[in-house]
């Protein structure tokens, strides 16, 4: 998509700490060859790698990216109050770490966040002047995908799919390529792929068990997943206070007793639940 009318307007240059979630990097750094002369043999060899730069260590300045649309924010970073152009990082208390590269301060490049350990990715998506260029993409823990939507000078466009932990397709939306953040089209779908229609969501509608042998038909299946994957499958909850949301009018047989049980109580922390329990 190309937004016409785009206008760098610069605000007041007052340099201020870096905080907050803003942080990124990649985590291949730097690697520079020694080409050797022409009267000697060409041996490359190649010199200590570049480690990347904590951007909590850096200082950024706000500019607005503006359109006849819409206005964007992106942040041009110094550190040693030069514009930084290299690799950066930044950790997060619980493990995570993101990675970002940076060309004249602005984030130009690959920016991959990956959960605590370092092994599997989260989140992956392009940037090209401080704005989001391209697919975007996340991944649960396990690695299975999570999301995929594109962007376009900052504006998310296209197709947006969000996916269900068993690989199955939650939700799509199809955002205007001309008119950003404008949605063109909706649909959702249950835990076996099926369109949800109607009012009644189909997570209401299922046989839910506990202390058996199928982890699909477990409410426990939720824990870990984001809380819309909550609303996609049972509408609102019939009680929410605080981080406690309760569902009732459910079926949910207890394979031990062959009782039914009819509430289940899901906690969500951050908009992920962290916990679910079937009541009596």
């Amino acid at each position: 998509m190309k937004i016409s009318g785009v206008s760098l307007c610069v605000s007041a240059l007052l340099l201020i700490g870096c905080g907050g979630d803003d942080g990124g990097g990649s985590e291949i750094s730097t690697t520079k060859f020694n080409q050797g002369s022409a009267s000697t043999n060409t041996t490359q060899v190649a010199t200590k790698a570049v480690a990347p730069v904590d951007i909590s260590t850096m200082q950024y300045i706000r500019r607005t990216n503006a359109t006849t649309v819409i206005t964007n924010i992106v942040r041009v970073y110094f550190y040693n109050k030069k514009r930084f152009t290299g690799n950066a990082i930044k950790n997060d208390k619980d493990g995570t770490q993101s990675f970002i590269s940076m060309k004249d301060g602005f984030w130009d490049g690959t920016y991959r966040v990956k959960y605590p350990g370092g092994k599997q990715t989260r989140y992956r998506v392009n940037y090209v002047q401080g704005l989001k260029s391209g697919a975007e993409h996340t991944w649960y823990a396990n690695g299975t995908a999570r999301s995929q939507s594109f962007y376009a000078n900052g504006f998310r466009v296209g197709p947006w799919t969000t996916f269900h932990p068993n690989g199955k397709t939650n939700k799509v939306m199809v955002l205007s390529t001309k008119i950003p953040g404008k949605v063109l089209r909706r649909a959702a779908f249950d835990l076996t792929g099926r369109p949800l229609t109607g009012k009644t969501p189909a997570g209401r509608k299922f046989q839910w068990q506990i202390n058996g042998s199928d982890a699909a038909k477990e409410l426990s299946y939720y824990i870990r997943s984001p809380s819309t994957l909550l609303t996609t499958a049972f509408g609102n909850p019939n009680q929410r206070k605080g981080n406690v949301w309760v569902y009732s009018g459910l079926t949910i047989r207890d394979i031990k007793t062959s009782q039914i049980k009819r509430t289940a109580r899901f906690t969500v922390i951050n908009d992920a639940v962290t916990a679910v329990e079937v009541l009596p």
